[in-house]
């Protein structure tokens, strides 16, 4: 059981990246690097073809979503510059399998949840 909001913030966090690199990976992006760091600015650095992204991952559950708060949006497009990548944000949010609200300790408990993710942004 997870004992604190530190881990639960961080288990569903790690769910997000994962759901994403999993989408990328099987959709032919090749990834370069993962930083499960849910204070970093962001997460997943890939290409496809000769086109660089630098994708922010944000993750939270039912009824909120994940979010890119305004400092690491503009880190986010900072890093981005440096690197000659587009930035990209993908919010996800988890829910249960019923109709309710997912709780942030049932997913640290292993219960069954669906993921909502519609696609990544570009940010400017």
């Amino acid at each position: 059981m997870v004992n604190n909001d530190l881990e639960l913030t961080v288990n569903i966090h790690e769910r997000g990246i994962s759901h994403v690199r999993n989408l990328l990976d099987r959709s032919g992006f090749a990834i370069h690097g993962v930083d499960r760091d849910f204070s970093s600015p962001s997460q997943i650095l890939a290409t496809v073809g000769d086109r660089r992204l630098l994708i922010a991952v944000r993750t939270a559950c039912l009824p909120d979503a994940g979010r890119l708060d305004k400092e690491n949006r503009e880190k986010l497009i900072k890093e981005s510059e440096r690197l000659k990548a587009v930035p990209y944000f993908a919010g996800i949010i988890l829910t249960s399998m019923n109709d309710g609200d997912i709780r942030a300790d049932d997913i640290a408990s292993g219960s069954e949840h669906k993921v909502v993710f519609n696609g990544m942004t570009v940010i400017r």
